[in-house]
């Protein structure tokens, strides 16, 4: 027997464990032999002894006295060094895997779920023979485990879908893979895994809480989608509805004041492919504007903006239904001086309106007697960005006559 710096120390406690593993041994002198070596030993005191400061952190190196495993990089002293390869020395794959997956299994109990990824995943990568295939299935089911417990519910449904493959009915990967979808949220592919289980293991009151809870969330699931496809089915109706009526009064949109759009040039699209150009062409260019609408009658109504130059100042109009007269809404607005007005020279029967006509770059006049889609249905006028634009002056003022002076004549 050969005494390390530590005797001094643990002495009574090694020599106890001595006379008890020699007397299991046979060994009848076993005092004569244990007092003969402490004679030989006699009291001395190693000179290179470990100091107060530093015997905890030796002795931490030291198997038997080891409170933690070393972490991932960590050097390690020769012992723990052997004691590993003494452990991985199997040749065979089989042993190594089952190796790994004890070291698996420490870890998850200690909760170290990352590190017991690891192990699981190194006896994965060990090629074992079919023989061994359930070694797999385990390896797989517990690496599922650990995943499921850092909350990577993707890469654990992964772990069991490829368990049950190799064993159907391995209820780990079966429970873990039902667990994992109620977690993602997959309540068809929950209440499917929970059906497999229950096929295997019928009590398992934990698979019938989560079956119970997925088909509830389903059953709102598919009654909300059927819903949504209804909403949506009456949206594109809608949505036809006003395409058919603007083709219809031969309207011309653009979303970009410099191009025109008219419908007669898009007659070799496709139904949806049209439908979809006109409604980009009539999103507003107002925030919050609920754009063109076709009303039950079936006629139309514009968001309608007026803009005074002169003053830099600007009216919206929300709906301004096609058959109304400018008319009808100058006196509305101009019933009263506007309070940008302070001389009284924008009143009803004093107002010029005019809206450009971007293919010649032109001013056109609207009389007030026309109706916005007298207007809207005029080949010069362009609708754009769903919103119907004029110009409105003082009439007969030095302003209107410089402003006019800027545009061909």
């Amino acid at each position: 027997v050969k005494f390390c710096p530590f005797c001094r120390y643990f002495q009574s406690d090694f020599v106890a464990v001595l006379r008890t593993t020699m007397a299991a041994a046979g060994s009848f002198a076993v005092d004569d032999y244990v007092d003969e070596i402490i004679a030989k030993k006699g009291r001395h005191v190693y000179k290179e002894g470990l100091s107060e400061a530093d015997w905890r952190k030796e002795i931490e190196g030291i198997p038997l006295f080891m409170t933690d495993s070393p972490a991932d990089g960590e050097n390690m002293s020769d012992a723990v060094a052997a004691m590993q390869a003494i452990k991985f020395e199997d040749t065979t794959p089989e042993g190594r895997a089952e190796s790994f997956k004890d070291d698996g299994n420490d870890y998850f109990k200690k909760k170290l779920y990352r590190d017991a990824i690891i192990a699981y995943t190194s006896g994965l990568k060990e090629k074992v023979d079919e023989e061994h295939l359930q070694l797999r299935v385990v390896l797989l089911s517990n690496r599922a485990a650990a995943q499921y417990r850092l909350r990577n519910n993707r890469s654990a449904f992964e772990d069991c879908k490829r368990a049950i493959v190799l064993n159907p009915k391995h209820l780990k990967a079966l429970v873990k893979g039902a667990e994992a979808c109620h977690a993602m949220g997959h309540h068809k592919d929950t209440v499917d895994w929970c059906y497999k289980t229950l096929m295997v293991d019928p009590g398992n009151s934990s698979i019938i809480k989560i079956r119970h809870e997925a088909a509830n969330l389903l059953e709102l699931e598919e009654r909300d989608a059927r819903k949504a496809a209804r909403d949506e089915k009456r949206r594109l109706q809608a949505e036809k509805k006003l395409e058919e009526a603007i083709r219809k009064r031969g309207i011309t949109l653009s979303a970009d004041p410099k191009v025109r759009y008219r419908f007669e040039e898009h007659k070799h699209m496709d139904e949806e492919s049209r439908i979809m150009s006109t409604l980009t062409d009539l999103e507003s260019c107002i925030p919050e504007n609920p754009g063109v609408q076709l009303t039950e009658d079936g006629s139309l109504t514009w968001p309608t903006l007026f803009v005074y130059p002169e003053h830099h100042q600007t009216d919206f109009i929300q709906a301004f239904h096609e058959t109304s007269c400018f008319s009808d809404h100058m006196e509305v607005m101009f019933g009263s001086p506007a309070p940008w007005d302070p001389d009284h020279r924008y009143t009803p029967s004093r107002l010029s309106i005019f809206y450009e006509d971007t293919a010649s770059g032109r001013l056109v006049r609207v009389r007030p007697a026309q109706t916005l889609n007298d207007v809207l249905t005029d080949k010069r006028y362009v609708v754009r960005a769903g919103t119907a634009i004029f110009i409105i002056l003082a009439r007969d003022s030095e302003f209107e006559r410089t402003f006019l002076r800027a545009y061909p004549s």
